[in-house]
């Protein structure tokens, strides 16, 4: 899958940014999502995302498209799934070989209580924006919701789908 970012242009921002946080993992708030909006948003792949250490990360990307309402649902945790093959190359002949260390980074680090990102798009988007947004309040394991405006983040060019 191919890696697109924000380059600032207003082409680019033709999309709705909602901010979620939850405390459950991410394969279970996929599922009430799904079962909220009558939608199946299903694992498209994990994007790498390289920091400048060399240390390469990867996020959950899920993914619905829904041809009747014209819209688009990706859904990104702001967390980074571990990877255990990467984290058993970094312990190789170090201190700390006999313990396993979850190594995690935030997509968006100045948002670190923001769980999760459902992005949307779509020509007809504002019509089910705010219809989307009461859905999703009517799941009871997310503990708040917020639109974000991408022009307003620091790291706005981490922002994968």
């Amino acid at each position: 899958m191919a890696k697109y970012t924000l380059t600032g242009n207003s082409h680019d921002l033709d999309f709705v940014l909602i901010g979620i946080s939850s405390a459950e993992n991410q394969y279970s708030i996929v599922s009430h999502i799904n079962n909220a909006l009558g939608i199946d948003l299903v694992l498209s792949d994990n994007v790498p995302f390289n920091l400048k250490d060399g240390k390469l990360f990867y996020f959950s990307l899920y993914k619905f498209v829904s041809e009747e309402m014209g819209l688009e649902y990706y859904l990104t945790p702001n967390t980074s799934n571990f990877d255990s093959a990467a984290a058993d190359k970094w312990s190789e002949n170090n201190l700390f070989a006999d313990l396993n260390v979850d190594e995690s980074t935030r997509l968006v680090k100045e948002l670190p209580k923001t769980d999760y990102f459902l992005i949307l798009k779509g020509e007809e988007l504002h019509l089910f924006q705010f219809k989307i947004m009461d859905l999703l309040k009517s799941i009871k394991e997310i503990i708040q919701l917020q639109n974000i405006e991408p022009n307003d983040l620091p790291s706005k060019m981490n922002l994968i789908f």
